[in-house]
């Protein structure tokens, strides 16, 4: 008899090969096993069985859902498995309004992952990320959306209009300030570092834990909140996010290849 640790282990190497195979699970009445083929194949070649006794447990714990095609991960499976959106916690509620409407909501319980890290506390009882920190994540996942490279949604109400209901150069100003906003995220990166940026732009963009981050890079364990550390740390400095210091403008050496640029026509009449 499986441990419930490797039964789990087990399920998600299932769940895994189901999703990186695109397969489905067609029935077999007759078996205890039943194959798994590839999305779309009309000649349903096997890719490797499944024992029925784990497909029925699955589908009871709504990992795996039984359409007329086949047997498949369903929705919030998929997603957590390809977004790492564990991070997200849906739930479905009736929400009532003032003027008396009820109405379906789907709404995330957790939050972001910097808002998670923001109210858990080490072993000294000390906040993981302090004040300074979390303000400069909130600006670099804010610089992200505005640059339009973010996934993680939010309700920016300081972006102009872009329908041109009450200015008429709406559709311009948009469009410099995403401008603007990419820019903004090019120096944060700039002052981060390539590794770090990587960092910062799965946990800030696309809400990955830090758990999935250090698998992917092949880390030790508690490596991700470390660097995450470090690499908002040299946020806050860059923003000037620390109380009683201002920011601290990318310093270039003159001789490194990142001060090369090409010199204006209008620069080079100046001179």
């Amino acid at each position: 008899m499986k441990s419930p640790r490797s039964a789990r282990l087990h399920d998600e190497q299932l769940l895994r090969s189901l999703l990186a195979s695109d397969g489905l699970i067609r029935r077999e009445p007759l078996s205890e096993d039943w194959p798994a083929y590839v999305r779309g194949d009309k000649r349903k070649r096997p890719l490797f069985w499944v024992n029925c006794a784990d497909i029925d447990r699955l589908i009871a714990d709504g990992a795996l859902i039984a359409t007329e095609r086949g047997i498949g991960p369903s929705g919030p499976t998929r997603r957590r498995l390809q977004y790492g959106s564990s991070a997200f916690e849906m739930e479905e509620r009736v929400e009532y309004i003032p003027s008396g409407v009820e109405r379906p909501v789907r709404r995330n319980v957790r939050g972001s992952v910097i808002e998670r890290l923001a109210r858990r506390q080490d072993a000294q009882d000390r906040p993981i990320l302090t004040a300074a920190q979390i303000t400069a994540a909130q600006r670099y996942t804010h610089s992200l959306l505005a640059a339009g490279e973010g996934r993680v949604g939010s309700s920016a109400q300081t972006q102009p209009k872009v329908d041109g209901a009450w200015r008429h150069d709406s559709a311009e100003r948009a469009a410099l300030a995403r401008i603007d906003a990419g820019k903004s995220l090019q120096a944060a990166r700039m002052a981060v570092g390539d590794d770090m940026a990587r960092l910062l732009n799965a946990i800030c963009g696309a809400n990955e834990r830090l758990e999935a981050i250090e698998r992917a890079e092949r880390w030790a364990r508690g490596t991700g909140l470390i660097v995450l550390r470090m690499a908002l740390d040299i946020l806050s400095r860059h923003y000037g996010t620390v109380v009683g210091e201002g920011p601290r403008p990318l310093s270039i050496d003159p001789q490194s290849p990142c001060a090369e640029r090409p010199v204006h026509p209008l620069d080079a009449d100046a001179a």
